[in-house]
């Protein structure tokens, strides 16, 4: 019987694997301008491309500075999310093909990610690199937001890591220099990626779709639709130079795996329905995607009417990405063809009217942290917390109205979704579809192979979703599987 030796005590075993390399950062600018807004060019393109370079996603990151330039002067504060909620729509593509395609990216970021995913911690660091109130700070300003509040305090010392921005945080040709991941699939994963092996008149493109100003937070007043300016845009990129022995090694496994090399992530795809104002019963949300390997869902609830609160409401007047509410919802599950997951809906708190409802939502959180993969964590949901997990604002019109959110932005005469410094609130819901966890590729629900339709199911008792039509904004998270050809160019399967 062979025997080996552990590692622990492997005298031998001095250095670990490695082949010559140089580590080095290189700037990749865009293409088709320096400036972007929303009244001139407002998609910012980027190539990537080396001939004897490896991509190295986890250590690369995009940076760029945001600028007021609203004329007449508005000042303005941004929403949950920092850099993302700037863009509307990211995507990757390669000679003319979208490789992946985040859409309503800035609601995914901010109504659900920046919460139920990021950490206390997290947001101290976003502070720094993406424009959001960290611990007690002041609201505004360099100076203001590098001072903690003073005794007494007011409402940072309250919620501290809970307290939206204030609309004086980037005064009238102000700007923030903003740094963050590029978030879509092929760069959120550990693998090289071998930029040689692409063509080089058709590199690897990063799009970003700049979002109206309107809509990335609250404003003193309108911003017109171009009141933000994003200027001296770049991705850092950190690229592992290698010899030529390597890059032959490389096209030598392309061409024994049958002309591809395949690298294997995750992706998100989203989809928005509609339900109509003071509805009840149940609900169905057709989600018009089909994958061979969907590993969870997760959906937000809100509404973009500005009709039901005080006369001349404007969308600027609250933090409208990352507000939903629960819409007095019973219960949810999906329906995949005939078969509903999980077969026992997921059951959410119901009445929001009800004060107890706020001691009612644990299963709901839970079925969340187990769609993003954190159940097992120390601190598996985040920054949700009892004040701003499914809550109207801190506002005695929102404790009035609720204090549970049923994501009306008003009460008929007051506004009831945060704004202007107050509490944030979001209400993020999920639903784990994958088989294995983290043990087998492509464990999840195939609705792709035999065409199956889709449908969130939402269930809604007596009372009824509110005074105001919901959008249902819903993101699919699924495998995908991109193939680097031997003619250089990239495709994938999902």
């Amino acid at each position: 019987m062979a025997s080996a030796i552990p590692a622990s005590i492997n005298y031998q075993d001095v250095l670990p694997v490695a082949v010559p390399a140089i580590a080095r950062r290189r700037r990749f600018y865009p293409q088709n301008g320096t400036q972007f807004d929303n009244i001139g060019t407002s998609e910012i393109r980027v190539e990537i491309g080396s001939v004897n370079s490896l991509l190295d996603p986890a250590h690369s990151y995009i940076e760029f500075f945001v600028r007021n330039i609203t004329n007449p002067a508005q000042t303005c504060g941004l929403d949950l999310g920092g850099g993302h909620v700037l863009f509307d729509e990211v995507w990757v593509e390669q000679g003319g093909r979208v490789l992946a395609r985040q859409q309503a990216h800035n609601r995914l970021h901010a109504g659900i990610l920046s919460s139920a995913q990021g950490t206390d911690e997290g947001q101290l660091s976003e502070s720094i690199t993406q424009g959001q109130r960290g611990l007690n700070s002041g609201a505004g300003g360099a100076v203001n937001q590098m001072t903690p509040f003073p005794q007494p305090a007011a409402d940072g010392l309250q919620y501290v890591n809970r307290a939206h921005n204030t609309d004086v945080q980037i005064p009238v040709n102000g700007e923030i220099r903003m740094t963050m991941p590029m978030p879509t699939g092929l760069f959120t994963q550990n693998k090289l990626i071998p930029l040689p092996l692409v063509n080089p008149s058709e590199p690897i493109t990063l799009v970003f779709s700049m979002d109206i100003a309107p809509n990335v937070g609250v404003w003193s007043g309108n911003p017109g639709f171009g009141g933000l300016q994003i200027n001296r845009f770049n991705y850092v990129a950190q690229l592992i130079e290698v010899g030529g022995d390597v890059l032959g090694q490389l096209r030598q496994m392309q061409g024994m795996s049958g002309g591809q090399l395949t690298i294997s992530s995750t992706d998100i795809e989203h989809s928005q329905g509609n339900v109509q104002a003071n509805f009840n019963g149940e609900a169905i949300i057709r989600i018009p995607l089909r994958k061979r390997s969907v590993k969870s869902l997760l959906f937000q609830c809100n509404s973009e009417d500005i009709t039901n609160g005080p006369g001349g409401m404007q969308i600027w007047d609250f933090y409208n990405l990352s507000f939903g509410g629960s819409m007095n919802m019973d219960n949810y599950q999906l329906k995949v063809g005939s078969v509903v997951y999980p077969p026992t809906p997921v059951e959410v708190w119901g009445n929001n009217a009800l004060n107890a409802a706020g001691l009612r939502k644990g299963e709901a959180v839970m079925e969340l942290a187990k769609a993003l993969g954190t159940l097992g964590y120390t601190n598996p949901t985040g920054r949700l917390c009892s004040i701003n997990y499914g809550v109207n604002t801190n506002t005695a019109a929102g404790i009035a109205a609720g204090p549970n959110a049923d994501g009306d932005n008003g009460d008929g005469a007051n506004i009831i979704a945060p704004g202007n410094g107050q509490i944030t609130s979001t209400c993020p819901f999920g639903l784990d579809l994958e088989s294995f966890q983290h043990t087998a590729i492509e464990s999840g629900v195939d609705s792709e192979t035999m065409a199956l339709e889709t449908n969130l199911i939402i269930n809604i008792g007596v009372i009824t979703i509110g005074a105001e039509a919901k959008n249902v904004h819903t993101y699919l998270l699924y495998d995908q599987h991109y193939y680097f050809n031997a003619d250089g160019s990239i495709t994938y399967s999902n």
